[in-house]
C-alpha cells in the first residue's frame, strides 16, 4: 500500500484536495477484485503546516485527517495556494505558511519519496530549491511571477503535467484530475486508471494548457510612455498597425520604443499586437456564429491562412476547434 500525504495549504482550492482523497478512494475501490484479499493500493491522507484545519479560499474548512509528523508517506501531493496567481507584491505572504514544509519536503525526497505539485503548489517546491535544474509546470495565470521569481527554473506554462522523474508537476487547479490519472496508471496499473476514468465519466488525461490560457497585458511597470503605447493597442489592435506608428504614440524612436516595450512587458510589440488579436478572436468564437474569416478580417488580418496557422500555434488548436469546445452560443436551428 502507497501512503499519500495530500498537502493543504491556507487559502487552497479546497476543493482540489478534497478531490485528489476522493480519487484515489475511488482508486481503491476500482483496484478491487470480488473475492480478493489483495490490500488497497492507497491510504491517502490530508496533512496541514502544523496539524490543524486550514480555510481554503472560498472559506471552505479543510480539515487534516493524520498527523505530519506521524504520517509516512511514499508520495507527497502539494496542493495550490490561489493567492500566488494574484500579484508579485503577495507571494512572500502567500508563501510564509509554507516554510516550515521544506526541511520535510527536502527530507521526504532524500527518502526517494515522489512529490507532485496541483497548480501553484509548484511554488512551494520552487521555494524549497527542489526544481532547482528541472523542468515544471504551474497555473498559466502565475506563469509570469513563477518566471519573475525563479527564473533559473525552466518552466513550461503550456504543459498540463511535467514529470521530471521524482518530481511531478500539474498545471491549473482543475489539473489534480489529470495528475491523479497519471499517478494511478504509475503506481497502481493502466487498467485501474482506466476504471476511474469510467467511473468518474473523466476522458482521457489532457496534455497541454494552451487552449484555456489568456493574455493578460502586463502593465506592473513604471514606464508610463509603454503605457500610453498599450492603452493605444488595445483600441487600434484591429486597424492597420506599424511599429513607427506605435512608438510615435509613446514619444519615442523606433528602436528605443523595441528596446523599452520588451524591458516592460515581457513582449514584442508585434508579440502583443498578435496577442491582442487572438484573444479577440478567441472572445468571437465563444459569443458569435460568425464566419470564422470574418472575424479574422475583423481582428485585423487580411491573410486568413496566415493568422489561421498563427492561432493553431498559440492556442494549440485551430478557430474551429476552439469553438466547438468554448462556445456558449446555440448553434441556430
Amino acid at each position: 500500500m502507497m501512503n499519500v500525504a495530500i498537502v493543504a495549504l491556507p487559502n487552497c482550492h479546497a476543493s482540489g484536495v478534497h478531490g485528489v482523497m476522493d480519487f484515489f478512494t475511488v482508486a481503491n475501490f476500482c483496484a478491487q477484485v470480488p473475492g480478493s484479499r489483495d490490500a488497497a493500493p492507497f491510504n491517502a491522507q490530508v496533512v496541514t503546516v502544523d496539524d490543524q484545519p486550514v480555510r481554503g479560499y472560498s472559506g471552505a474548512v479543510v480539515t487534516p485527517t493524520a498527523r505530519r509528523s506521524d504520517f509516512q508517506p511514499d508520495l507527497i501531493v502539494v496542493g495550490s495556494s490561489v493567492e500566488a496567481a494574484v500579484s508579485l507584491a503577495a507571494l512572500d505572504r502567500t508563501l510564509a505558511p509554507a516554510i516550515p514544509l521544506h526541511g520535510w519536503l527536502h527530507q521526504a525526497f532524500d527518502r526517494g519519496v515522489v512529490l507532485a505539485s496541483v497548480c501553484t503548489g509548484s511554488f512551494v517546491l520552487a521555494e524549497a530549491g527542489l526544481l532547482d535544474d528541472r523542468v515544471a509546470t504551474t497555473h498559466w495565470r502565475a506563469a509570469h511571477l513563477f518566471r519573475a521569481r525563479y527564473p533559473h527554473i525552466r518552466l513550461e506554462a503550456d504543459q498540463l503535467l511535467v514529470d521530471s522523474g521524482q518530481i511531478i508537476c500539474a498545471g491549473g487547479a482543475t489539473a489534480f484530475v489529470d495528475l491523479c490519472l497519471y499517478l494511478v496508471e504509475r503506481f497502481a496499473s493502466p487498467s485501474v486508471a482506466l476504471a476511474c476514468s469510467k467511473m468518474l465519466v473523466l476522458d482521457g488525461r489532457r496534455v497541454e494548457q494552451t487552449p484555456y490560457m489568456a493574455f493578460y497585458s502586463q502593465k506592473a511597470h513604471s514606464d508610463d510612455a509603454i503605457r500610453r503605447a498599450q492603452a493605444w493597442l488595445e483600441q487600434h489592435f484591429a486597424e492597420p498597425v506599424s511599429i513607427d506608428d506605435v512608438a510615435a504614440v509613446a514619444g519615442l524612436g523606433t528602436r528605443t520604443f523595441k528596446r523599452r516595450f520588451k524591458e516592460a512587458t515581457g513582449e514584442t510589440p508585434i508579440g502583443y499586437l498578435q496577442h491582442l488579436r487572438i484573444e479577440a478572436a478567441k472572445h468571437r468564437l465563444e459569443s458569435s456564429r460568425e464566419q470564422t474569416a470574418r472575424i479574422i478580417w475583423g481582428v485585423g488580418y487580411e491573410d486568413a491562412s496566415s493568422f489561421r496557422r498563427l492561432f493553431k500555434r498559440t492556442v494549440g488548436c485551430t478557430m474551429e476547434q476552439y469553438r466547438r469546445r468554448f462556445s456558449y452560443v446555440t448553434p441556430a436551428a
